[in-house]
């Protein structure tokens, strides 16, 4: 099993989900949640398919390794962190399906993979992913003040994300939002809150587990060895 930091929890979804609008509304919730600034930033990547692809994955790599770095300078915040590998993975099939790269090359792609490493590799995360219909209207209401970003107007593009982001429903280590939600409600944004808490909780208590199975081991192993060495004696 992978090691996972139990104090970085990850954003995904498609364009237009709704996921950075709910990680700026549990930003409210106390002074330990950090969204962090990053010195590495997402460039525009004007190119073809394959190329983008590869770019793009080894510039969200180093993302994360900055986002894991400071999670791991700072032990006693949550950091919110916007993008990973799950959205690596959901779009590296959508530009399959739309024939924007090869199978073979897909299949390549897989390689890059490689640069998300130990606590990226299967992070923590929350998934939004309401549904084309949703996601659609989030997007036609952020271009009337932003521009668009690449291809996001391609309906079919927008429909293929949305259903390969389907793929993460069954993670334990993911908490999948299939709805558009409601972010003036506070029970709401508190059930998703109580998850983020409960996975640093949850890697708490696996960790006193295996310490106690640790310290269970080395009793067992002291009792035999005195146990031997009574028998000898005798």
């Amino acid at each position: 099993m992978n090691n996972i930091q139990d104090n970085l929890i990850y954003f995904s979804g498609p364009h237009g989900s709704g996921k950075t609008s709910l990680i700026k509304a549990l930003a409210n919730y106390g002074e330990r949640i950090i969204i962090p600034e990053l010195y590495t930033r997402n460039l525009k990547f004007h190119t073809e398919g394959t190329y983008r692809k590869v770019l793009k994955t080894a510039s969200r790599a180093i993302e994360n390794f900055e986002y894991l770095q400071l999670a791991k300078e700072n032990p006693d915040k949550i950091i919110l962190a916007n993008r990973c590998i799950y959205d690596v993975l959901a779009y590296d099939k959508v530009f399959e399906e739309k024939g924007w790269i090869t199978k073979d090359t897909f299949d390549l792609l897989k390689l890059t993979r490689a640069f998300f490493r130990d606590e990226n590799e299967e992070p923590y995360a929350i998934i939004v992913n309401p549904g084309f219909d949703t996601t659609w209207k989030h997007l036609h209401s952020r271009w009337n003040h932003s521009s668009k970003k690449w291809n996001e107007e391609d309906v079919e593009y927008c429909k293929l994300a949305c259903k390969s982001y389907e793929q993460f429903k069954n993670s334990e280590k993911i908490l999948y939002i299939d709805r558009e939600m409601n972010l003036e409600s506070k029970v709401e944004l508190e059930s998703v809150h109580e998850w983020i808490l409960g996975r640093r909780q949850e890697y708490i208590s696996t960790k006193e587990a295996e310490k106690s199975k640790e310290y269970a081991a080395i009793k067992e192993t002291a009792s035999i060895k005195e146990a031997t060495s009574v028998k000898e004696v005798a």
